[in-house]
């Protein structure tokens, strides 16, 4: 006689007519005796039957697979379980997990409630008989044993652990010591953990710690030695490169020697935060020495140098620089300091073209300062840069640019090698041309007043105060010297006839002749058509060869009249009489210029 459960075997339809019924029969008979509930799912059409209970409750009270497993999960399963159930009994999931592999099972546990409103752990397995119809599954339910209850307890406890929040782990070092350690496998990691470090919590577990640290990070491993080892409690800050972060690390020993517990906390922001005051206090109290430097009275050269001197050892330069515009479009480098072991290079950047120079200005309009923390990476987007820079060895540069009054008159940099240094180099060396601009702008205002006290304005040589000064040096030394006087002729009648244009035109002509023969330093102009040379330290026949050479040049000159006279002595605290000897004969030239065009000396006086 057919008893009820073979009777449900019988009648259901998830085998082909042709199939073993003995097959069928042996496979029942054994899901009855193990399970206390056996459904038939056929996630065809997403339909649960039920085939098999050893008693009441877990009812089914739909047919449809869907709103089944949502009724099932809100009535018995356990609240913290419910997303894990729903994810377990997907009938995609249960789909791929059969796709996947060539198991014909799959098993997850869950707290169910039962008879009283308690909650026990129950088994939930999903079968799929070899002689089964596509997409026709057997889903079952049973009591777990007491080890497996045990286990699964124990679990919970490891769940809440992990939900605290706080990134732990525990490692398990392998080695004699800490300079020989081979491996530090990480055996236990908590959710915090895993996602503090952005490492997969699946994949996390066995995972090598020691692959991850650097040469520089040494002493992360000693720190673990000595917890796994020694039992040393121990708390230290520490930057991971390979995480990117700042972590302050709490070690002590786990359970048994050779393992190591960590507590990781994340301190990068609190760290960056300090390390900016930090770094700030140090690039102001750079700054600050260096404008004491410039204010400190030493010659503006010296209190340079030692500035640039300063910035390099506070970047980690090779070499900093400063280039200034001499002339119009031409550059020189004129300030240089060079770390040991670098050569020197402030010769090969004289009197350059901005063209020249590397010109990055050209490549990133509007910027203010160019600031390359790796040239490579600039390799692709700007070729033209890029080659310069390889051709000048450049691996790192920043350079501003140093404005007087919006003009550029030059260029402070830094090459190679700052990367890593605790002070802030880009607002470093703004702040310190900002402060090089204001004094070059006060030498060159104060060439431009020292040029205008002692330069002829229209001439382009000196006035009759320099010449003055000149003469007064001069007479307390015991040098030789020459003097030579010249004086225009016909320049009133010059202005009286083509106006003052032409007359200021002539000086400068007579100027332009002077200065073939004679350096523009030993020239003066002492008043309206008159002027002085006066070279010091000088033999007699050298300037009485200069002078002839420059009264012929006069006398070649086109349209240029020039009455000229001469003298020279041993000694230059003589150089009144010596000056008046040769203004007396310039006089007698200019007469005998006079007498020979038949004019009145006096009416040519301007």
């Amino acid at each position: 006689m057919v008893n009820k459960k073979d009777e449900a075997l019988i009648n259901a339809p998830i085998i082909e007519q042709n199939s073993p019924e003995k097959e069928k029969y042996e496979l029942f008979k054994a899901l009855y005796s193990l399970y206390d509930y056996v459904n038939l799912l056929n996630i065809t059409d997403l339909s649960i039957k039920r085939l098999y209970t050893s008693g009441s409750g877990f009812e089914i009270g739909e047919s449809h697979f869907m709103d089944y497993i949502k009724v099932f999960a809100k009535k018995h399963i356990h609240p913290n379980d419910i997303d894990n159930y729903l994810e377990y009994a997907d009938p995609i999931n249960i789909q791929e997990r059969f796709n996947d592999s060539d198991k014909n099972f799959s098993m997850a546990y869950f707290r169910a409630r039962v008879d009283g409103g308690t909650y026990v752990w129950k088994a939930f397995i999903v079968l799929k008989p070899s002689f089964a119809d596509e997409g026709t599954f057997l889903v079952c339910i049973r009591d777990v044993d007491y080890e497996t209850e045990h286990i699964l307890i124990k679990n919970d406890y490891v769940r809440l652990f992990n939900d605290l929040p706080l990134a732990y782990a525990v490692f398990q070092l392998e080695g004699e010591s800490a300079e020989e350690l081979k491996e530090i496998n990480l055996i236990y990691a908590s959710n915090r953990l895993s996602k503090l470090l952005k490492l997969d919590f699946s994949k996390i577990l066995g995972l090598n710690f020691l692959s991850m640290l650097r040469e520089e990070e040494k002493p992360v491993i000693k720190m673990f030695y000595d917890a796994a080892y020694n039992g040393k409690r121990d708390r230290r800050i520490f930057y991971l490169r390979h995480f990117e972060k700042w972590f302050c690390l709490i070690t002590d020993q786990a359970a048994s020697p050779g393992r190591c517990a960590v507590l990781f906390e994340d301190v990068t922001k609190e760290h960056m935060n300090t390390e900016k005051l930090g770094m700030e206090w140090r690039t102001d109290n750079i700054i600050i020495n260096c404008t004491k430097l410039l204010h400190s009275g030493l010659p503006l050269e010296i209190a340079i140098n030692e500035i640039i001197k300063s910035v390099g050892e506070a970047v980690g330069a090779e070499r900093i620089y400063i280039i200034e515009c001499t002339k119009e479009n031409c550059f020189s480098e004129t300030y240089e300091w060079v770390n040991n072991g670098t050569e020197s290079a402030i010769d090969r950047f004289q009197n350059m073209a901005k063209e020249d120079l590397l010109n990055w200005e050209a490549e990133y309009p509007g910027a203010f300062s160019l600031v390359l923390n790796d040239v490579e990476s600039i390799k692709d987007g700007h070729p033209k840069l890029y080659d310069k820079c390889k051709y000048l060895n450049i691996k790192s540069l920043i350079e501003i640019p140093i404005y007087d009054e919006e003009k550029l008159i030059g260029y402070f940099g830094a090459l190679n090698s700052f990367d890593g240094i605790d002070v802030d180099v880009k607002e470093l060396m703004e702040t310190i041309s900002y402060f090089l601009s204001s004094e070059f702008g006060r030498k060159r205002l104060m060439e431009e007043l020292e040029r205008k006290s002692v330069y002829d304005a229209l001439c382009g040589v000196k006035n009759r105060s320099a010449m003055e000064m000149t003469a007064k040096r001069l007479k307390k030394r015991h040098y030789s010297v020459g003097v030579l006087y010249a004086d225009a002729n016909g320049l009133k009648q010059v202005n009286d006839t083509q106006g003052h244009e032409a007359g200021d035109e002539l000086l400068k002509r007579i100027c332009s002749v002077m200065k073939r023969r004679f350096n523009r330093e030993n020239i003066y102009r002492a008043g309206g058509d008159e002027f002085v040379i006066i070279v010091s330290k000088v033999a007699k026949d050298s300037f009485m060869e200069l002078c002839e050479s420059l009264k012929k040049d006069f006398e070649e000159a086109e349209n240029i009249s020039v009455a000229i006279g001469w003298d020279w002595g041993a000694v230059s605290g003589n150089l009144d009489k010596i000056m008046k000897c040769a203004d007396t004969l310039m006089y007698e030239d200019k007469a005998n210029y006079y007498r020979k065009n038949n004019r009145r000396r006096s009416s040519d006086r301007c």
